[in-house]
């Protein structure tokens, strides 16, 4: 690994690091100023696609209604692989993590808590200046539904 690709690796930690800070905020705008201008956003479960959405507003759009439907969450990432072209000004990672994310039904009822095991697979793009996701494939891989407990 070369000078530049382990600094492009430390501001792509950041970059991801940032993001799980962000989404845990329902900071929508501070995602969105993370992706680039063209980014994309996938989400997987069970291997099969069920959402994707591209650009700035259909992005917003999207990170919005997804802060809007959670009460609160909490992400802790962990492993992740980040490999650098220095050449072109691209870059790949994978990252795992986990995604609790806790709602409270409309009918009332107890607070569901959904824990969200996941692997993202990401494209990033050098934009200039700094580094930005480029497109962000989210494979849930394992999804856990139950009651929030409450403790004393």
């Amino acid at each position: 690994m070369t000078y530049g690709e382990a600094e492009s690796n430390l501001i792509l930690t950041r970059l991801i690091n940032q993001w799980a800070i962000a989404s845990d905020a329902h900071d929508t705008a501070a995602q969105l100023r993370l992706m680039a201008p063209d980014g994309t956003y996938r989400i997987y479960q069970d291997d099969a696609l069920i959402s994707e959405t591209s650009g700035r507003e259909n992005l917003n759009r999207q990170f919005t209604q997804a802060a809007a439907a959670s009460d609160r969450s909490f992400t802790q990432n962990g492993t992740r692989l980040i490999t650098v072209n220095q050449n072109d000004g691209t870059a790949t990672g994978i990252l795992y993590a986990q995604v609790k994310v806790v709602t409270t039904p409309v009918e009332g009822g107890p607070a569901i808590l959904t824990d969200y095991s996941v692997r993202y697979d990401d494209h990033y793009a050098f934009l200039g200046e700094n580094w930005g996701i480029l497109e962000r494939d989210e494979h849930r891989i394992i999804v856990d539904q139950h009651p929030l407990a409450t403790g004393h």
